[in-house]
């Protein structure tokens, strides 16, 4: 199954390269009207500060619209965008949730935790090391919750119980995804973020949700089966015929494929 996930992580994304380019450009503007610019103006450090909090909230709603697009792009739909708007408008609440979070996550790592393991007392190392697995834990189980929201709708309340539920029935799954997203962001660097990207990110957790939840279909439809024995070769079977035969090689020498 993790094969595959790569393979359509990846083929997805070279096949809306020039989408993922446009979505991760507005976080590129985003970053640098919020944060950069200020910082070469020599803005006042309590400036700086606000607009960090304010293009962390701004950023997360645009991930939380740009899942939306990825996710409908993972379920072989086409995007446009023109349809990014219904995204946003369906991804706001979410998005605002995720950004308070994600704010929490930022004040944990640049002000808490420094000042736990700059002490030397013994309960400070301990309360950092929990408030860092802590961080972990949070971040494994954020990287679901717009994908599950773009599939299922409903409350953001519910698409965190289901991410919940797919940390803790996939823990090594999870653990691979989000070192998957770290590689995107890193192999990004090449190209100035515009691709893969963020968008690139959000794509591989669409994916993943979208096969995973796969899972969860047959395990409804056949209440007797082992959950350690899934059938993926069968479950992906339809995904694999959507995405081709298709190879690196190909993709670069069609003519040789």
């Amino acid at each position: 199954m993790i094969g595959f996930f790569i393979k359509k992580a990846f083929f997805d994304g070279w096949d809306n390269l020039y989408l993922l380019a446009g979505l991760n450009g507005v976080f590129l503007v985003v970053l640098l009207l919020f944060f950069a610019v200020p910082m070469a103006l020599g803005a006042p450090t309590w400036l700086i500060v606000v607009l960090a909090a304010l293009a962390i909230v701004a950023l997360s709603v645009w991930d939380a619209t740009v899942t939306d697009a990825m996710y409908a792009v993972a379920d072989s739909k086409g995007v446009h965008f023109s349809d990014l708007r219904a995204a946003l408008s369906r991804s706001l609440k979410v998005g605002l949730l995720l950004g308070g979070v994600n704010l929490l996550l930022a004040v944990g790592l640049v002000v808490a935790l420094p000042f736990y393991f700059g002490q030397k007392a013994m309960w400070a190392v301990f309360a950092g090391g929990v408030l860092f697995w802590t961080m972990i834990l949070a971040i494994l189980i954020l990287q679901y919750v717009p994908a599950v929201f773009a599939r299922d709708g409903g409350t953001p309340r519910q698409a965190l119980k289901t991410a919940l539920y797919l940390f803790v029935d996939n823990p090594g799954f999870s653990i691979f995804l989000l070192l998957w997203r770290i590689f995107t962001f890193a192999v990004s660097v090449l190209t100035m973020l515009l691709a893969p990207g963020p968008a690139g990110a959000a794509l591989a957790s669409a994916v993943a949700v979208r096969l995973r939840m796969k899972k969860y279909r047959y395990l409804k439809e056949n209440p007797g089966a082992d959950r350690r024995r899934i059938p993926w070769d069968e479950l992906l079977q339809e995904e694999k015929e959507l995405v081709g035969k298709r190879t690196l090689k190909g993709m670069i020498f069609p003519w040789k494929d």
